[in-house]
């Protein structure tokens, strides 16, 4: 009887304890807990659209593009001037020519013009607009890493959310437990060891709720960081993403996943490039052009002069074609090689895919499992051992043994959890989704 009037008085007492708990774990909570709630699309959103690492790309693009406005510049004009056919000896010169002569020779200026053959001007700038293509794939390549990681940092945050739930809902009661037991100990129906195990395991149980709340402090702090953001900027994730329903997972064929994966499209662009700069080494064999002009006003009498000449490139003769042929034979296999390398990323990609859905198939039977009998299982075993407690037919020990393994087996189901998330994260990053 005695033992019931022990425990009635603890009921009453209970609200107390329980808003001392709640007080003691609301200090040690992330700071986010009163912030702003940020969804995870927002999320993902600040990222692309912040992240710093993103506008490099767009500038090398637009230096890449600016580049191709002087693909049909021409060379310089050369301009010439000095002394045509002049004697150096005035009076040999006059005895040839003649009594009365003046043959002091003449002056010339000259111009030059080098004119480009269109064809390699057109080669040039299809090489010139492929590049910034390539910058903007690899941008994209970026993108899907970076929210990845942006993921990853958010289901982890809001797993840490549900662990810190369950290590205060499992404080109120361990600290119950301990008044209880004091309660009970002049009575006889409690033993120090007990209490003193108590104790322990709730300084443990402390240890482990400071240790969540600093990962999850550093968990913000990432994500910030991801965000462009103030480090230390609080905010609340959704927990609803943890219970959203899982897609299942579609077998995806190797042209698919070439159509979906950014890093494929980056290498069939670095691919195109490559052959275009192979067409713009073979326009070498292409003649260029140019023409010259030479004025020749006589320093002496005589009429002025001129000449006119146009020129052609003469690319094809042995000692000036093995430049450009051996580029040719060195760019056909590099667009080889990156070719294999292409159908090396699909490859290990379908492999990846394969394994982590098998993965993801194992680790949902495991959380069905935990939600189907594990659970329930032990949180009926640890009522059943409260109960016999309360009604002084069992030990404080068992009851603490059975809170011990409800407890760590509720955090084992949240790692598992977070597992699943991170290879579903994994999966959804082969194929870019």
């Amino acid at each position: 009887m005695k033992s019931w009037l022990v425990f009635l008085q603890l009921l009453a007492t209970l609200s107390a304890g329980s808003f001392a708990a709640r007080a003691q774990s609301m200090s040690m909570a992330p700071r986010g807990s009163k912030a702003p709630l940020l969804p995870l699309d927002s999320v993902l959103q600040i990222v692309e659209r912040r992240n710093p690492a993103l506008p490099q790309y767009t500038y090398r693009a637009q230096a890449k593009e600016a580049a191709v406005a002087g693909y049909n510049s021409w060379e310089a004009p050369r301009v010439a001037a000095g002394l045509w056919m002049t004697p150096y000896n005035q009076g040999k010169a006059k005895e040839l020519v003649g009594p009365g002569a003046r043959a002091q020779g003449q002056a010339i200026v000259s111009v030059q013009q080098a004119i480009p053959n269109p064809a390699k001007q057109r080669a040039k700038r299809q090489y010139l607009s492929s590049q910034g293509v390539i910058v903007l794939a690899d941008r994209q390549v970026r993108v899907v890493q970076l929210r990845a990681q942006a993921k990853t940092l958010y289901y982890e945050q809001a797993i840490l959310t549900k662990k810190l739930r369950v290590l205060d809902e499992n404080e109120e009661l361990l600290r119950f437990l301990i008044k209880l037991s004091e309660a009970r100990y002049p009575y006889n129906q409690s033993t120090l060891p007990s209490i003193y195990d108590a104790k322990a395991r709730l300084e443990m149980h402390l240890n482990e709720h400071r240790q969540a709340v600093a990962q999850a402090d550093q968990n913000t702090i990432a994500l910030n960081t991801l965000m462009n953001r103030p480090r230390n900027e609080a905010f609340q994730v959704d927990t609803a993403v943890l219970s959203a329903p899982f897609q299942a997972l579609a077998v995806v064929d190797t042209a698919s996943l070439a159509t979906r994966r950014s890093d494929v499209r980056s290498l069939d662009r670095s691919l195109t490039s490559v052959r275009l700069s192979q067409r713009l080494e073979q326009s070498r064999r292409l003649p260029d052009f140019g023409v010259q002009f030479d004025h020749m006003p006589f320093l002496g009498t005589g009429a002025a002069q001129f000449t006119l000449m146009g020129s052609i490139g003469l690319p094809l003769v042995p000692w000036a074609s093995r430049e450009y042929k051996a580029n040719v034979a060195a760019l056909s296999l590099e667009s080889q090689a990156l070719t294999k390398q292409r159908e090396e990323v699909l490859n290990e990609a379908a492999g990846r895919l394969a394994g982590l859905r098998r993965d993801l198939d194992l680790r949902r039977e495991q959380l069905q499992a935990y939600n189907r009998s594990l659970l329930p299982a032990l949180r009926r075993s640890y009522q059943a051992t409260l109960l016999a407690y309360e009604q002084n037919t069992g030990q404080l020990f068992q009851v603490l043994e059975a809170w011990t393994t409800l407890k760590k087996t509720r955090l084992e189901y949240l790692d598992s959890l977070q597992q699943q998330l991170t290879q579903q994260i994994a999966y959804e990053k082969e194929l870019e989704q």
